[in-house]
């Protein structure tokens, strides 16, 4: 496989920037390789009639959706962000709001599942934001200053027994009591959960 069709696959894949060193380290090819085969990859997707553009902003790449495309793209993120929220979604705003913030990893670790859509979703509904901060580099989610509006808190230091439920003793027990009976279950979008 060409090394363009590989940044193209891991910067999909990554749905965010990711710096040309990162690339370099994910690929463990040389930077002058790396922007050969960005630049090929820029040529192959901003000339054609792709669906999605490889812009560069300073020394990040990202791939995002073309303009021709805005409006149905629109309708899929319409779509998503509608209707109530799901069990494993309050679970992991639950978790973000009372031990955030984490890393994308470090909230599966907790969770036991990949939450990589959860987190998607709820940035999509302006509940949970990525800090430009990182953490043994990995980008850090946080709940959003909406979110804490929405429950009368300024803080989550604010919200109902936080300290209890901070601590790691509480968070077993809480997700516990959550695991649903069939251990080997996917994370997957449930029924919504009246709030």
């Amino acid at each position: 496989m060409n090394l363009d069709a590989i940044l193209e696959a891991v910067l999909f894949a990554a749905a965010q920037p990711l710096s040309i060193k990162k690339l370099v380290s994910i690929t463990e090819q040389d930077k002058t390789a790396i922007s050969e085969a960005l630049q090929v990859l820029h040529e192959r997707l901003n000339v054609g009639a792709s669906g999605v553009r490889l812009v560069f902003q300073g020394e990040n790449a990202e791939l995002v959706t073309s303009p021709d495309a805005a409006d149905f793209v629109q309708k899929t993120v319409s779509q998503e962000v509608q209707g109530e929220l799901t069990k494993p979604q309050l679970e992991a705003l639950s978790i973000l709001a009372y031990r955030g913030p984490l890393t994308r990893p470090e909230l599966e670790q907790i969770r036991g599942v990949q939450s990589s859509m959860i987190l998607r979703n709820l940035m999509l509904r302006g509940l949970v934001e990525m800090h430009e901060e990182t953490r043994l580099g990995q980008p850090i989610y946080a709940v959003t200053i909406d979110f804490l509006k929405f429950l009368g808190a300024t803080d989550p230091s604010e919200l109902p027994d936080y300290e209890t439920l901070r601590s790691q003793n509480a968070v077993v027990q809480v997700l516990n009591e959550l695991q649903p009976k069939n251990p080997a279950a996917e994370d997957t979008e449930s029924a919504p959960l009246d709030i």
